[in-house]
């Protein structure tokens, strides 16, 4: 075919000598590009939707009901969710479509940082409706991410480089704000104005006559208002700022590509002619967006620790904790596991909580960001050619090439995922045994293939979950569970399942009790009832209990700063080993110091103002194990001196010569008595 009219460029495009339209009798040189154009925008555009629907099935995958499951409401509810995701997913690009639009209005980079503080304010609103709409943190997770790409993007529309870079330092210094004090203080925020708002409806009810208003849900509000109070230290907030400090990254890491994306299509997408940006000129965009990222990632460390100490988070232990569930999950897709979801944690963070932050995570987030972005090049793609799909004749092969190759990548990546071994389940390395005992007789070259040690840890970890197992761990280690009770138990966990922990904390009490009678000498003790408490009894028990909890709170925020100010020798004998360090004030007497010089910190603790003031105040000394001991027993011989000087000869004759009662003489008889019964046996 002569292509000479139908390809001036010189480019081979498919669908060359097809139709433009179905109206065409020729091929219009005029209007080639445009078409092709829109084709490019409708083949991105079908990528996406095939993308967008191969992760909405992994997002939500349908897990198998269990035996007691009758029914299938948990297919339909997965169903819903994948429709509820792929429709918000849509919308949100619609939107992002709006945006980029915007940007190609030539004032726009006039108002750059106007427009970047308005997308961030923005960002929160449209972050809130989406948790609203989609339920979850894990489902949108990724839509805010395209959110913040595309914002990314647009910031390219700058009147010069130089702009760019400052629109830049401008949403870093908003991103620090966000991260530090917006994001972890919206929840309060908006709780703060559900309460005013509810006060000011009570206050109004109030106003009007006794048989329109009810006091009845007052008791509620009060309760609800208290456990918001406790569940303030809990593990949402930290999900919640590492969610949001994810999709940060995965953006910042992605950026690069789509400004590769959009350097390849420059002519089709038109962003680099309306930005006015030179092909030689977006050469600096992209060095810089390359040369930022370990910046930025330093940036980030700085900010995670200083999370860490502005709100007392422990976002290190809580990630060491999911690469360990991760590791060992029972399935080789983490989101497949049945009765993994942890009913502690709030419902809406459950989800992003169950895929640890695992790679499986960030790889479904990249592949439904990708889609998202892909939808927006294409609508523009087309808006821009003015493009009518329905009228090309190329449009249902366009559409049948993208699925089909959409289809086969997808089955040639899983099946060479599959064959290298990625994300495949430790424990299965373990149960080589089964294998070949199904099969058949093992063969040498099978036995002398595996090694020993991961038969004898398969083993292992059999017996170790065993139910005997559990009973003796639970038998050997009840004190030391005990002890970790209050680590262990949030506020929310003993909100929601105080039945269940009752009787079980009922269980371990009752056999420690039991255990404890049993080692008792006196077996025939009296049995004490529990007594009643009045009100001023139960005042002062939570006086108590408050006091001690704020005490185990202080020492538990300067452990580390204790632990690190251990010198190299003892002061005493300058000894190396066994050292420990001890502190010159109590943490009691660092606590009444404190509230002395910090009144306002006597409800509430301010760790950064308690730090300061223990490192301000407190002294260190660093002994060893023999001086302890040395220690200790002089303090005991001196114990003993000191008993034995007070027990002259004049108090004891005054002991023997003083006149008892009756009832001292009544008690003395009845020890004798009972001394001498059991000296007997």
């Amino acid at each position: 075919f002569d292509t000479t009219k139908s390809d001036p460029d010189g480019r081979r495009w498919l669908f060359a000598n097809t139709r433009l339209q179905y109206s065409d009798i020729t091929i219009d040189p005029d209007l080639l590009h445009l078409t092709r154009q829109g084709r490019t925008g409708l083949a991105f555009f079908m990528m996406a939707i095939a993308s967008l629907y191969f992760t909405t099935k992994w997002f939500v995958p349908k897990k198998e009901p269990s035996v007691d499951d009758k029914n299938d409401k948990p297919i339909a509810t997965s169903t819903w969710k994948r429709s509820n995701l792929l429709v918000s997913s849509i919308l949100m690009s619609l939107f992002l479509v709006c945006i980029v639009e915007w940007s190609f209005w030539e004032s726009f980079g006039t108002y750059i940082w106007e427009a970047i503080i308005l997308m961030k304010f923005l960002g929160i609103f449209i972050g809130q409706v989406m948790d609203n709409q989609l339920g979850e943190a894990l489902l949108s997770a990724p839509v805010m991410t395209a959110f913040g790409l595309v914002q990314a993007v647009v910031t390219m529309s700058a009147n010069d480089f130089m702009d760019f870079l400052l629109s830049y330092i401008v949403g870093f210094g908003f991103l620090i704000l966000e991260r530090m004090y917006i994001g972890p203080l919206l929840s309060n925020i908006l709780n703060w104005s559900c309460n005013v708002l509810s006060a000011m409806g009570r206050s109004s009810r109030k106003l009007l006559p006794s048989f329109l208003s009810g006091d009845q849900h007052e008791s509620s509000d009060a309760a609800d208002s208290e456990t918001a109070h406790e569940n303030e230290e809990t593990l949402e907030p930290l999900l919640g700022s590492y969610t949001s400090y994810s999709c940060d990254v995965l953006s910042l890491l992605y950026f690069p590509f789509i400004m590769v994306v959009i350097m390849i299509f420059r002519e089709e997408a038109e962003m680099m002619k309306l930005y006015k940006i030179k092909e030689s000129d977006m050469e600096y965009y992209l060095l810089f967006a390359l040369v930022i990222i370990p910046f930025q990632i330093i940036a980030d460390i700085f900010m995670q620790n200083s999370l860490e100490l502005l709100h007392g988070w422990k976002t290190y232990e809580y990630l060491q904790y999911c690469r360990v569930r991760f590791l060992q999950r029972e399935m080789w897709w983490k989101g497949l596991e049945a009765n993994t979801l942890d009913e502690c944690i709030e419902s809406s963070l459950r989800s992003v909580d169950q895929l640890c932050f695992s790679s499986q995570y960030y790889m479904l987030n990249t592949l439904h960001v990708n889609a998202i972005v892909y939808l927006v090049l294409g609508i523009v793609m087309m808006a821009r050619a003015k493009y009518n799909a329905f009228g090309d004749p190329a449009m249902s092969s366009i559409i049948m090439i993208i699925l089909l190759c959409s289809i086969v990548v997808k089955f040639v990546l899983t099946r060479i995922a599959m064959f290298v071994g990625l994300w495949s389940i430790r424990r299965e390395k373990r149960r080589w045994h089964d294998k070949i005992l199904a099969d058949g007789e093992p063969q040498l070259e099978q036995l002398s293939h595996e090694q020993s040690t991961s038969h004898d840890e398969y083993k292992l970890e059999g017996r170790m979950t065993s139910d005997a197992f559990r009973y003796k761990f639970l038998r050997y280690n009840r004190s030391w569970i005990i002890e970790q009770l209050p680590e262990m138990l949030t506020p929310r966990v003993t909100q929601r399942s105080r039945p269940y922990l009752m009787n079980q904390l009922a269980r371990l009490l009752g056999s420690i009790d039991a255990d404890i009678s049993s080692d008792s000498e006196a077996d025939d003790a009296p049995e004490f009832d529990v007594p009643s408490m009045n009100p001023s009894t139960r005042a002062m028990i939570r006086m108590w209990y408050g006091e001690a909890g704020r005490l185990l709170r202080l020492s538990r925020l300067v452990e580390p700063i204790i632990q690190q100010s251990k010198d190299d020798v003892c002061q005493f004998c300058l000894g190396r080993g066994s050292l420990r360090v001890e502190t010159c004030f109590s943490v009691e007497e660092m606590n009444r110091q404190f509230i002395v010089e910090y009144p306002e910190c006597k409800d509430d603790i301010d760790q950064v103002l308690w730090k300061r003031f223990w490192h301000r105040t407190q002294k260190y000394q660093t002994i060893c194990f023999p001086c302890l001991q040395k220690r200790a027993k002089e303090k005991h011989e001196r114990i003993i001196d000191d008993d034995r000087s007070s027990d002259d000869a004049d108090s004891l004759g005054d002991l023997v010569t003083s006149e008892l009662d009756n009832v001292s003489s009544a008690i003395l008889s009845t020890w004798y008595s009972k001394a001498k019964t059991s000296l007997i046996r």
